[in-house]
């Protein structure tokens, strides 16, 4: 009889949900965990050990007890009051390269979009390879297309204001590389010279008349298929943020920075169904449709989806 593969796995939890866990893994020997010890993210509990399996320490701890245990899984199991330990947890994770599981059944509702198990990707090498060819032909088919258009939009944008034509902007890519993204300038010359990095509002004073028109109508955002052609980003995918502000996010949104699986896009479930996002909950609800598009980015049918809702938003000129 072929027996499972096991692997070294910690909980990362100290409670009543994570000692049930243990209880149902080895009850269950076939999904292949082999549980090396607790970590203990916070509190005084002095005991030492679970049914002979033992607390190894606490997040301090962690880094050394994946290399001493070679662990190649870690189950993260929090209770309420330990559940602000999240981020600093999937950081951890994260630095040294080891796949987690968020148990779901320990978290309030607010915590919906992190309650999954960890973003992998889904894309068979063949699909890669035939997303990026889709990338290559999408790309250099509209800049040709739409090189004239580009040249009305230089013109109008000269006209209207002093400054370049074209502004680059740092943004994370897929994996956290830092990229330069490109825009048709839709704001006056040097619009945060004075704020610093700030969001921009529906009614931004700092946003040109021209500009407003090409916002609504998203073509601000046509640069960017240079973008897609150089392979820093996809057709579809998910909003390409700033590294300012992604580092704010991610210590308020507990997996923010899965969003970074994959490459960003032009375009996305997240940009064509949800709004304008001028607080934390509208970024929340916006990680929610990145991370479903993740899990679901080889069905070609949403991808489908994307793009002809994509050119409803262009034509309606309900882009912000």
């Amino acid at each position: 009889m072929q027996t499972t593969p096991q692997k070294n796995t910690l909980i990362v939890g100290w409670n009543i949900e994570a000692v049930s866990l243990y209880d149902r893994i080895i009850d269950t020997p076939a999904i292949g965990y082999n549980v090396r010890g607790f970590i203990r993210p916070a509190g005084n509990d002095r005991r030492r050990h679970y049914k002979n399996v033992p607390v190894l320490g606490d997040l301090e701890n962690f880094s050394e007890c994946i290399k001493k245990y070679n662990i190649a899984d870690v189950l993260i199991v929090l209770s309420p009051g330990e559940k602000l330990y999240l981020p600093q947890i999937v950081e951890l994770c994260a630095q040294n390269q080891v796949d987690y599981t968020i148990v779901s059944d320990t978290y309030e509702s607010s915590y919906d979009h992190v309650i999954r198990h960890v973003i992998k990707d889904v894309l068979t090498p063949r699909d890669i390879g035939f997303r990026r060819v889709f990338d290559v032909f999408i790309s250099l088919t509209l800049l040709i297309l739409l090189f004239p258009l580009f040249i009305i939009v230089a013109i109008a944008i000269k006209l209207e204001s002093p400054g370049p034509v074209l502004y680059s902007q740092q943004r994370l890519g897929i994996n956290g590389k830092i990229f330069p993204v490109y825009k048709f300038r839709s704001m006056v010359q040097d619009a945060e010279k004075r704020s610093g990095p700030v969001w921009a509002s529906k009614e931004d004073p700092r946003i040109t008349k021209i500009g407003r028109f090409l916002r609504k109508t998203r073509i601000d955002e046509l640069p960017q298929l240079l973008n897609v052609l150089k392979g820093d980003m996809s057709f579809i995918g998910p909003r390409p943020e700033r590294p300012f502000f992604a580092h704010q996010f991610k210590k308020k949104i507990p997996f923010y920075m899965a969003r970074l699986k994959t490459k960003p896009g032009i375009t996305g479930l997240a940009q064509v169904t949800v709004g304008y996002d001028e607080t934390i909950e509208d970024v929340k609800e916006k990680i929610k449709k990145d991370i479903e598009y993740i899990e679901n980015k080889n069905s070609w049918r949403l991808n489908l989806k994307i793009l002809l809702k994509t050119v409803l938003v262009v034509l309606r000129g309900e882009g912000q």
